[in-house]
């Protein structure tokens, strides 16, 4: 196809697009699209910002979690290490 032929399909295209613009705002088919668009917006942001909030504070709550379930962890082995000692220091006197 040659350029000649695609330049003027595309502007045979646009032509279209521009008059049947033109008749739907006649019409009156295109007066409330910007409003009911501009709502749509508005409701998605909440929304996305309703989301984001959510999962923001379970993160907060997963952490917590996580280092609550550390400490524990970390108190557990200190104990262990402690009663381990004992029981060499005590394996230790009873052969000595």
């Amino acid at each position: 196809m040659s350029n000649k032929k695609v330049i003027l399909g595309i502007a045979a295209g646009v032509a279209a697009l521009a008059a049947v613009g033109i008749v739907l705002k006649r019409k009156g088919h295109l007066d409330g699209i910007s409003e009911r668009a501009g709502e749509m917006g508005n409701d998605l942001k909440d929304k996305f910002k309703s989301v984001k909030e959510s999962a923001k504070k379970r993160f907060d709550e997963v952490v917590h979690k996580g280092g609550d379930i550390a400490a524990q962890t970390e108190g557990k082995n200190n104990k262990a290490t402690t009663n381990t000692a004992n029981s060499a220091n005590n394996v230790a006197d009873t052969i000595a």
